[in-house]
């Protein structure tokens, strides 16, 4: 992670005292802050072309999508916790939108006139961090069962007056990434 320098027009390192690692906000300021600026969070997770088209729709599904190139519903959940279950529910959530006919699809919203009813939606979960067993899980559906299901990371930092909101896809595609980089400096302060 760099920081960019505007005084001198340059890149350089983080003090790393200036990082400090925060707690996810709870659930409801998460959910706020994601629907408040759908865009820039779709386009941070790359998934530009999903519309954001109900909050909470139903219990259990957070956010409700359309990817508009798809023509398929995309549910996403969202937490700030890091918790067994979160799965289990994502399943939950995605099998309550897939038992949906036509005429509750475009109660939603007129947006999901059009798709099929008992499509599969993809899901997109969010969270501070999670089980290794789940991991495994997502792997295994999305490569040998086709599922289309991402999971991300979230971390929080703070970097003087600024709070940083972190995403990666998981699993982490490189050994050192960012929030590596992060919890690195951050023991790099506690060390001295």
């Amino acid at each position: 992670m760099l920081r960019i320098d505007e005084t001198s027009g340059t890149l350089v390192a983080p003090a790393a005292a200036g990082l400090e690692r925060e707690a996810a906000p709870e659930r409801e300021a998460l959910l706020s802050l994601v629907t408040g600026s759908w865009d820039a969070f779709a386009g941070e997770l790359g998934i530009g072309d999903v519309t954001l088209v109900a909050r909470e729709p139903v219990p259990y599904v957070d956010l409700l999508g359309l990817d508009r190139v798809q023509r398929r519903p995309v549910v996403v959940l969202v937490t700030g916790d890091s918790v067994e279950w979160q799965l289990g529910r994502a399943l939950g959530a995605a099998a309550e939108v897939a038992s949906w006919d036509a005429a509750q699809l475009a109660a939603i919203d007129q947006a999901l006139t059009g798709v099929a009813p008992g499509q599969s939606p993809a899901l997109v979960l969010v969270a501070a961090g999670y089980d290794p067993r789940a991991l495994a899980t997502i792997a295994w559906l999305s490569t040998s069962h086709q599922l289309p299901i991402a999971a991300y990371t979230l971390a929080i930092v703070r970097f003087g007056g600024e709070r940083l909101l972190s995403l990666r896809r998981e699993p982490a595609e490189v050994d050192r990434d960012a929030a590596a980089e992060i919890q690195a400096l951050l023991q790099e302060t506690i060390g001295r």
